[in-house]
């Protein structure tokens, strides 16, 4: 199906927005097919507050060297309070799991994933209890990597991208992972196919035919 729009922002993953550019601007979508992504997996616990007495801090990070199978942890109720506020008398802990090429992990079922991570948790924080509530959320190929190199290949497609009147690119892909950098990543965007062109820009029109 053909659409015809004035402006177009491609707020999808790099390899799909690659594949919409390849006709287009081939350049872009060669940058755009090279950004690699990882898989990765959640596992969120719910303990009694007076069961876990976690150290300081918001949560913390794992380094590869470790090797342990939870990668970071985070003590949602103290990075988010909104969360602390709604649930008192909880404690709630999100893991992860899954790096960069090294996701084999990711292969087992939730019950072995939920072991794996309380038993991390347990040697990081000392919590023993058992959860009164657990939960697997798990992201295929969701979190673009950024290598060395990283900005001069975004540089390079938007400048390609610029170059085509009313067309934009948005989203994690570009610019980082967490919610404030994809807003502002389509807050750009939106800045971008709405600005009015100089007359006499030379820019070409976009065909609206990209997702043909």
């Amino acid at each position: 199906e053909a659409l015809d729009a004035d402006a177009v922002v491609l707020a999808v993953p790099a390899p799909q927005a690659a594949r919409l550019l390849a006709a287009e601007l081939p350049a872009a979508a060669a940058d755009l097919a090279e950004i690699e992504y990882a898989s990765m997996a959640l596992m969120t616990f719910a303990f009694r507050a007076g069961e876990a007495a976690l150290p300081q801090g918001s949560g913390f990070l794992v380094p590869p060297v470790d090797g342990r199978t939870v990668k970071a942890a985070t003590f949602a109720g103290r990075k988010w309070r909104w969360i602390a506020e709604q649930e008192p008398g909880l404690q709630i802990v999100r893991t992860s799991v899954g790096r960069h090429r090294e996701e084999e992990m990711l292969g087992r079922d939730d019950a072995e994933l939920l072991d794996l991570a309380r038993r991390d948790l347990r040697t990081a924080t000392g919590v023993a209890a058992e959860p009164v509530d657990a939960h697997v959320t798990r992201w295929d190929q969701g979190l673009p990597q950024y290598p060395v190199g990283h900005l001069a290949r975004v540089a390079r497609v938007r400048d390609q991208v610029a170059g085509a009147r009313g067309l934009a690119v948005c989203g994690a892909a570009y610019d980082g992972v967490g919610i404030p950098a994809c807003v502002a990543s389509a807050t750009e965007a939106a800045r971008q196919v709405l600005a009015p062109r100089p007359e006499g820009d030379p820019a070409s029109g976009s065909s609206g035919h990209a997702g043909e």
